[in-house]
């Protein structure tokens, strides 16, 4: 075990203690062929909604705006790991579930899989999202911690939203997401405004140098289900 999954285990224990259980959060790209977006979407879409129904889960699907043109997103929150497991365990022995995704191949394909801890809660689903992706500094993990739950709590607070942090479990364990939901894409854009005409909120960005790399990146993600 090296020093980030010492210190990871270390802040994980902490949280549960001051937070209680965690949550995950699976996240699997789809990529529409070229000229099938439509098509690709709405057969997502069934899928999702039949797993939904058959295995009593909430998963949920959403696109890109500002990103991938042709991404489509396969989300679901699980309290546990081992919730998640059993998921997947009697998804992949449902053959008839196989047998309907197995015919995705000339509309869509897989891309890829990630799973991720949730550090700060985000509010509840609404239409549109704001994902903002930054990487954190090995050399001073711990203090990033920290930092990325202060600028959470803050831009809560004065956006009136609240704003999740999600950590990679499986990917680029130093990658970061600051996640929060809108009605509308120019309400998550006021909340943008908002956030970077506050000068505590600038404040806390000048600080960003001694935690993260200086790369952020951000994209509009639209609720399908």
């Amino acid at each position: 075990m090296d020093a980030v999954e010492r210190t990871l285990q270390k802040i994980v224990k902490k949280i549960i203690k001051e937070r209680g259980q965690l949550m995950y959060i699976s996240a699997r790209k789809i990529t529409a062929a070229d000229g099938r977006m439509a098509d690709a979407t709405a057969f997502a879409a069934m899928v999702t909604e039949r797993v939904n129904e058959k295995f009593g889960t909430t998963l949920g699907l959403a696109t890109e705006i500002g990103g991938d043109p042709n991404a489509i997103w396969l989300n679901g929150r699980w309290e546990s790991l081992g919730e998640y497991q059993t998921f997947m365990e009697g998804y992949f022995a449902d053959q008839q579930m196989m047998t309907a995704t197995g015919v995705t191949d000339s509309v869509a394909s897989l891309s890829s899989d990630q799973i991720a801890r949730v550090h700060r809660a985000p509010g509840d689903r609404d239409a549109f999202a704001h994902v903002s992706t930054g990487r954190l500094l090995a050399t001073n993990f711990v203090g990033a911690m920290s930092f990325i739950t202060e600028i959470a709590d803050l831009a809560s607070e004065i956006s009136g939203r609240e704003v999740g942090v999600v950590l990679p479990v499986t990917g680029d364990r130093y990658e970061v997401k600051f996640v929060h939901f809108g009605s509308t894409l120019q309400e998550l854009q006021d909340i943008d405004e908002k956030l970077f005409a506050n000068e505590d909120y600038l404040g806390i960005f000048a600080r960003s140098s001694e935690f993260a790399e200086p790369q952020f990146e951000s994209i509009f993600i639209q609720r399908v289900l």
